[in-house]
């Protein structure tokens, strides 16, 4: 079985991307062939990661030059740039195109041209496949209808001077509507979502998000690790994360706050992982904190995922995010938000503990409970378990191997019957 899989970025790009260089390295490990293709990478090329432009380094470049001023009038997801350097290549030679997190880097176009005569799935990462082109629409209704106006212009991927959010989700709809496209979501939340936009005609199969559970696992030593990682072993360590630390939409503002409300009684010290910069430092004011910056390197982000007392995730729209799922298979559970697609992960009470998105009475009140009653520790052991049986990149794969098999039996019954 050939598949390629087509993301922005290398695992560089963020958690869909992430999810698409995993999946190629697991596939190829198993005896199947899998191809990376990618906008721009931060480890280079090799035969597994290939460029999305093509490898002619102007073409490249200038590929690169035309979507980011595309964007910036509106029009980035109406041209599809990348469709001739990827016809000129030997993407004919696989069996199924698996595509993941097309915003800012590939048109909706090139999916629907390759779909006339290859079987192609699109992971549905964020809601960008069925809006006008946010990736959240937060209280927004606009995607159920015609899109347009959109509140959300100026802001990444819609970082332009024209509104052309009405049009891109047209296009989507015509997409979809072809019945060419196999879309998968992470969590059934997406997938109601997705239908809730109108423009599929059939629901997405769910496959889970998977983690490397031997990567990402509970501390051998808990007091050893801190020590070693520099950090207290007698006070409460609550971690906070985000891609960005000032990133909005994370709440890290909103986990500080709750933090501030129980820093007499238990005087914790915030573990902010993440990068940031100078002037951000002001948000942890008043706090004891430790910021890891951002990390790259799996292993060192799975010691400071271990040596937390709980993960404090304060999401305010979400699907189904990675940094969730490593922590619970690093034993550490999640205390937050029940927004998006996180209530499937995180079984409030059983692995963790959630409240309804911005209650901060509520968020407060089961920080005390949990760090009053130590239960962090039963809560983390319960987290790994459920990883373990339901999130493990053994079932990831196993899932996608599956649909691949299925799509590839219908094809192949499709050519007999014509």
């Amino acid at each position: 079985m050939q598949i390629a899989q087509i993301s922005k970025a290398d695992s560089a790009g963020g958690g869909a991307s992430r999810v698409a260089e995993d999946l190629t390295i697991l596939m190829n490990k198993s005896g199947h062939c899998a191809t990376h293709y990618v906008s721009y990478s931060s480890k280079g090329y090799n035969q597994q990661r290939q460029p999305l432009y093509g490898s002619n380094p102007f073409i490249n470049r200038n590929t690169r030059r035309a979507h980011h001023l595309l964007r910036r009038v509106g029009l980035s997801e109406l041209v599809p740039l990348e469709l001739p350097a990827l016809l000129a290549g030997n993407i004919k030679s696989f069996d199924i195109l698996h595509f993941h997190d097309l915003s800012s880097a590939m048109s909706p176009l090139t999916l629907a041209w390759l779909s006339r005569t290859m079987p192609v799935v699109w992971t549905v990462h964020d809601c960008s496949p069925f809006t006008g082109g946010c990736l959240y629409p937060m209280d927004c209704e606009g995607y159920k209808s015609r899109c347009g106006s959109c509140p959300q212009i100026g802001s990444w991927p819609l970082d332009s001077v024209v509104d052309g959010t009405r049009l891109s989700r047209a296009l989507k709809r015509r997409i979809h509507r072809t019945g060419r496209v196999q879309c998968v979501t992470p969590s059934k939340w997406m997938a109601q979502m997705a239908m809730a936009s109108g423009l599929l005609s059939t629901e997405p199969m769910v496959i889970t998000n998977g983690v490397d559970t031997e990567t990402y696992k509970p501390a051998a030593n808990f007091s050893e690790l801190r020590r070693r990682l520099g950090l207290r072993d007698d006070v409460p360590i609550l971690l906070v994360s985000a891609g960005h630390i000032r990133d909005p939409r994370k709440g890290i503002q909103l986990a500080l706050e709750a933090v501030r409300a129980i820093d007499r009684e238990f005087r914790p010290v915030v573990l902010a992982m993440g990068a940031m910069h100078r002037d951000d430092e002001g948000l942890f004011q008043g706090l004891r904190w430790f910021s890891t910056g951002y990390i790259s390197d799996p292993a060192q982000a799975a010691q400071y995922y271990a040596c937390a007392d709980f993960f404090l995730f304060c999401s305010l729209a979400d699907n189904q995010p990675l940094a969730v799922l490593e922590s619970m298979s690093c034993g550490t559970p999640v205390i937050g938000f029940a927004c998006g697609g996180i209530p499937e992960l995180v079984i409030d009470n059983v692995c963790g503990k959630l409240v309804p998105p911005e209650d901060m009475t509520s968020l407060i009140e089961v920080m005390r409970f949990v760090l009053r009653e130590r239960i962090a520790t039963d809560l983390g052991r319960a987290a790994r378990k459920r990883i373990e049986s339901y999130h493990s990149q053994e079932v990831h794969l196993a899932a996608h191997l599956e649909l691949y098999d299925a799509i590839l039996s219908r094809q192949e019954i499709a050519h007999v019957s014509y």
